[in-house]
């Protein structure tokens, strides 16, 4: 009997000894709270909830965080308006509160620009989705036209600001996203005898041809048949040309290269032009995109 006691006391100290370890085990350091940034691309799929008018997704969604100071994206090339969405995280212990996103530039347009709390990377849960809403051309959500973006490399900066807890107290947190795009834009020029042609001048043509464009009519200029009429690529992409006459009996089409200059046949007295930029927006003074993402006009040729 008296064996047993010993050895239910060794058994019961053997407990408290693997019961403390383990809770020493758990104590881990405790990290102030860090941004952690990722892109999340178009076939991307996650899980989404909305939260107070935020897109929520999960943690473990944030592949390839770039957690430096300041961080850098490409991308790429941008034809129209568009949107990309970006995954912010806290690759930190602590949470972060009163979080600020802004960008230096207006057609650079982010959302949320504010959030509560953003929960330490040890809870696992969920998190913000950023969206950045690029406006070049094209309204981002309703119709119309809205500015362009220079034509070439754009680069915009956003900063993401909080207050995380660290080890003298409440500290500021930051990380600045440099983000970059070339966007593209199809753009002409017409000449008349050498002299540029006033493209934000014109009156109006309507008529079957239209059908293709979607358009109800066309802009119309005026040039006579002797006149030399040369058409310039001044975009930053290379236009598929097409002019036809009216009833459409000739069809030409002809390759456009950037800063390529063609002098085209005037073979008819009206002649209605597509140009094909690959569906790049174009300067809306100046040219007028049908509903096939194709600028048309036509020219009107006296004898």
């Amino acid at each position: 009997m008296q064996k047993v006691k010993i050895y239910f006391a060794v058994f019961i100290a053997c407990l408290f000894t693997i019961v403390a370890c383990k809770k020493k085990d758990e104590v881990t350091p405790t990290t102030p709270g860090k941004f952690g940034l990722t892109q999340m691309h178009t076939n991307q799929r996650v899980h989404k909830q909305v939260v107070d008018g935020v897109t929520y997704v999960p943690y473990q969604s944030a592949k390839n965080q770039r957690t430096s100071e300041v961080t850098n994206f490409d991308l790429g090339n941008l034809k129209a308006s568009k949107s990309f969405y970006f995954i912010l995280s806290n690759t930190g212990d602590r949470a972060i509160t009163d979080v600020t996103i802004e960008s230096n530039n207006p057609q650079f347009e982010i959302f949320p620009k504010t959030i509560d709390k953003l929960a330490g990377a040890s809870e696992n849960g969920i998190v913000p989705l950023l969206e950045l809403g690029v406006i070049h051309g094209n309204r981002l959500n309703g119709v119309g036209f809205q500015s362009l973006l220079p034509m070439g490399d754009n680069t915009v900066e956003v900063t993401i600001k909080g207050k995380t807890q660290g080890e003298n107290g409440e500290e500021a947190v930051e990380l600045k996203a440099q983000v970059k795009l070339f966007a593209q834009v199809m753009d002409v020029e017409f000449y008349k005898n050498g002299e540029k042609i006033d493209l934000s001048t014109f009156t109006r043509v309507s008529g079957p041809f239209a059908h293709e464009s979607g358009l109800s009519s066309l802009r119309l200029y005026v040039a006579n048949k002797t006149d030399a009429i040369s058409v310039k690529n001044v975009g930053n992409v290379n236009i598929q040309l097409k002019y036809e006459d009216s009833p459409n009996t000739t069809v030409i089409n002809k390759p456009l290269a950037t800063e390529q200059e063609l002098t085209l046949d005037n073979f008819s007295d009206l002649l209605i032009f597509a140009l094909d930029g690959g569906g790049a927006m174009t300067p809306y003074s100046t040219l007028q995109l049908g509903n096939d993402g194709k600028a048309y006009m036509a020219f009107q040729l006296n004898k």
